[in-house]
């Protein structure tokens, strides 16, 4: 009976199982071709583009759906808008209808690209978008009644992807693109994909993802790896003219944020960027980084806080050069527009806001803005044989300077510590060495302790300065500075002291710039050495930098100029002081009686204090200027010879005591009136020298003092020679009108004193 009723139920059920075979094989088999054809004809049509399809694969046995070799052209084109190897996805989708959960697996899209042009706010693909409409929003219960799903294993590989916009100045072309996901699921929130891609210019870049759309937050880890730098310069040369931008970049970025609310913001990131190097369009190095790498732990919005770690900078090195028209090799590669508002001028960049450049700008402006940092910390911060090139065209001769070896060290500086230091040296156009140190409150970092000493410092390298805005060449000299400087609170007190072996400068030249007023350096040089021949000098500096009129530099020259001018126009305070106690009037000038031709004990006082101050200056001289009113002392002469005639009438010699009864004898005796006056008749009512005069014979008296003048001139330069003083630095001259004005009366010489150029034999040579 049993073997009856099986027979009976399959010739009942055979055709409709048959049936059923028959239709699952057709829509396996036949109805993915018709769809194809279908769609392959009707594409066009629909949206306004070609589409070839490989191959359609819908098996119910397998549970395998998929699209194969699918190819998208742009509207009557044959250009390549979308196309894939494979679309494929494999699930039941019996059992997803019983349970009302549709669980797919396996879910892959295999060498995918996408072609995108953008033109303004325009897509090549915004037609698309604009077809099916404006989409309503899910009412409450569409909401709920949302298909229930779960998708496991999820991957797209070997991607790729064009993009070409009018805001762009290449195309960006990605490659080797994939994405994964191990789960996306309708019963959870949050999906975490992993990425990673190659850009065709030079560069990788892998990290992942995490999105949960319940709480409203993402989190991003990625990390570029030999980024080519080369791609960017077509962005720089918005800002800048120049030729070439080399280097490589890695970069790690780690955040985890909230879209609902930007507080949350958390960042780490590192960076390391290796053989930077900009050219400017003539093809000279303008900048150049070995290597830069620079981490931040953590940036916390929510807490403010910043936790800094290493920043290192090795290997750079900077070119500045400032031209004849006082622009600069960077300046004047800066690209800018001006526009007009109002009233006003505005200068800004030719860039536009999308560059990368802007970008980045804005971006680190909004952080430095939105999260100014109350609790911070820097592990360290090292620079380490850096250099800095300069160049400066503006005075006649080229200006050249290089810091070289420079290095400098921060230790680890938090908001919580008492103080932050930081280091530096660096070597001094190959000689000198420069050692600073500087301590600040981390606090306030604009309240600082700075030490610095220079040491060793060469001055001749600064002679195009010298020449050019001091008209005099710098020939020699060896620097060494120190100074103590404190800023708190905006006051500035800075300590300064300098000490300068071996100054010398050049005689004065005639090509210097015209605006300035040349000083005496040379002779301000001599009369500053010490006995050792070293300068030492204090310069103090303070004032108030919130006040706009303060500032520093102008102060420090002007103490410079005061100085020296000082010391050009008051030499003798500064020889009494070298030579050792000595009046500074006696070393002002020598001053004899009329008609007194052979110095005295203080004259010969006064030529001591002359030869031991040039002994002390070797790089000084001194010109004797004669005081004497030649008229005035023929009159004191007539005179004496009259009172000798009246005393000692007929005698042709006289001993000291006939001398000093002769200047003994008064000009109101009687007796010798009497004897002029009757000597002198045709001279009545003219003074009592004056009569004497025409009483000897005015030829004669003139002839008198100049044998006089001459014979004090020998007396002087003879007995400074015999004390050592060499005949090269020593000269007798006549005076300017503004060295004697106001000087002229008795006898006498003044000491106008200038510098020596020292000769290959060591004598010297005005």
């Amino acid at each position: 009976m049993v073997k009856k009723f099986i027979r009976w139920v399959c010739r009942r059920w055979y055709v409709p199982l048959g049936a059923v075979v028959i239709l699952l094989v057709a829509v396996a088999f036949l109805f993915p071709y018709l769809v194809k054809r279908y769609v392959e004809a009707h594409s066009e049509e629909w949206i306004q583009r070609k589409v070839a399809i490989g191959s359609i694969v819908l098996n119910p046995f397998t549970g395998v759906y998929a699209v194969n070799n699918l190819v998208c052209y742009e509207p009557k084109s044959d250009v390549v808008f979308v196309r894939f190897e494979k679309l494929g996805v494999k699930a039941d989708l019996l059992d997803g209808y019983r349970k009302d959960l549709w669980h797919f697996k396996e879910a892959e899209l295999r060498g995918p690209y996408v072609r995108i042009e953008q033109t303004g706010d325009r897509f090549n693909f915004s037609d698309l978008l604009e077809l099916g409409g404006e989409d309503e929003p899910l009412t409450s219960e569409e909401e709920d009644s949302a298909m229930a799903f779960d998708v496991v294993g999820i991957e797209l590989s070997a991607g790729a992807i064009d993009y070409s916009s009018d805001i762009l100045h290449t195309p960006v072309s990605v490659e080797d693109l994939t994405v994964s996901c191990t789960r996306i699921s309708s019963a959870q929130a949050a999906m975490k994909f992993l990425l990673g891609f190659a850009i065709h210019g030079g560069g990788k870049v892998n990290g992942g993802f995490t999105i949960d759309t319940d709480g409203g937050r993402y989190e991003v880890d990625a990390h570029l790896q030999d980024f080519d730098l080369s791609q960017l310069l077509p962005y720089l040369q918005d800002f800048m003219d120049c030729r070439k931008l080399d280097g490589a970049l890695d970069l790690d970025l780690m955040v985890s944020d909230s879209y609902v609310d930007t507080t949350q913001l958390a960042l780490s990131a590192a960076m390391d960027l290796r053989s930077l190097r900009l050219e400017d369009p003539a093809g000279e190095a303008l900048v150049s980084v070995g290597e830069l790498r620079a981490g931040l732990d953590t940036l916390i919005a929510a807490q403010e806080r910043f936790d800094v770690g290493e920043v290192l900078l090795d290997k750079a090195d900077l070119r500045f050069v400032l031209l004849n028209d006082w622009s600069d090799n960077w300046t004047r590669l800066l690209k800018f527009s001006t526009d007009t508002i109002g009233d006003s001028t505005v200068v800004s960049s030719a860039a536009s806001e999308s560059n990368v450049f802007v970008m980045l700008a804005d971006y680190v402006s909004y952080l430095g803005g939105q999260f100014v940092a109350s609790d911070y910390s820097a592990q360290s911060v090292r620079l380490t044989d850096c250099a800095v090139r300069f160049e400066d065209y503006t005075p006649r001769l080229p200006f050249r300077y290089e810091l070289t070896e420079l290095a400098l060290t921060a230790n680890r500086v938090s908001s919580d510590r008492d103080a932050g230091r930081v280091t530096s040296k660096a070597n001094l156009n190959g000689g000198g060495a420069l050692i600073a140190t500087a301590v600040f409150d981390p606090a306030d970092i604009r309240n600082v302790t700075l030490d610095l000493e220079v040491d060793g410092l060469r001055l001749p390298p600064f002679d195009p300065y010298t020449r050019w805005y001091a008209a005099h060449p710098m020939e020699d000299g060896v620097l060494r500075l120190t100074t103590k400087t404190v800023l708190l609170a905006g006051m500035i007190d800075s300590q300064n002291s300098l000490r300068i072996d071996k100054l010398k400068f050049g005689r004065k030249v005639t090509e210097h710039d015209t605006g300035i007023y040349v000083l005496p350096l040379r002779l301000a040089a001599g009369l500053l050495k010490d006995a050792k021949g070293v300068v030492e000098l204090d310069v103090p500096v303070k004032g108030d930098l919130k006040d706009p009129q303060f500032r520093v530099w102008p102060i420090i020259w002007q103490i410079f100029k005061n100085l020296i001018v000082k010391a050009a126009t008051a030499p003798a305070n500064l020889l009494a002081r070298a030579v050792g106690g000595a009046d500074e009037r006696e070393l002002e000038g020598v001053h004899f009686q009329p008609g007194q031709a052979v110095p005295d004990p203080q004259q010969y006082k006064v030529l001591d204090q002359l030869a031991k101050a040039l002994a002390a200056k070797p790089e000084l001289r001194a010109d004797l200027i004669p005081l004497v009113d030649p008229f005035a002392e023929m009159q004191e002469i007539a005179l004496f010879e009259g009172k000798r005639h009246f005393l000692f009438s007929g005698a042709t010699a006289l001993t000291a005591t006939d001398s000093s009864r002769i200047n003994s004898l008064m000009n109101t005796d009687s007796l010798f009136m009497r004897y002029v006056e009757q000597a002198t008749p045709t001279l009545g009512g003219k003074p009592l020298q004056e009569r004497c005069l025409g009483m000897i014979g005015r030829d004669q008296v003139s002839a008198q003092q100049r044998d006089m003048e001459y014979a004090r001139t020998e007396h002087v330069m003879q007995y400074l020679l015999s004390k050592g003083v060499p005949a090269t630095r020593i000269a007798y001259r006549e005076g300017t009108p503004e060295e004697t004005s106001g000087r002229k009366g008795d006898p006498g010489y003044r000491f106008i004193y200038d510098a020596a150029d020292t000769s290959l034999n060591g004598d010297t040579t005005p």
